[in-house]
């Protein structure tokens, strides 16, 4: 069974909330918010984690290590 919640933004925020549905290929905003909130609970890493990430590839890029291909296929193989 589905509830409903309700959450308040001005004009702008629904506007921007619509467009961003529409381009990233979703029917409807709540089809959009629900896809935020399920990728919060399983793909998104904490700031701890990305800040270590991306030190770990600053030093990939200093020691020459990172890996140039002119595409993502090309980098598969």
């Amino acid at each position: 069974m589905r509830t409903t919640i309700s959450v308040s933004l001005n004009k702008a925020g629904v506007t921007k909330i619509k467009k961003l549905a529409v381009r990233r290929g979703f029917h409807t905003a709540s089809d959009y918010l629900r896809f935020l909130l399920e990728q919060d609970d399983v793909d998104l890493i904490s700031e701890s984690e990305l800040i270590a990430r991306s030190k770990e590839a600053d030093n990939m890029h200093r020691s020459n290590k990172l890996v140039r291909a002119k595409s993502l296929s090309e980098f598969l193989d």
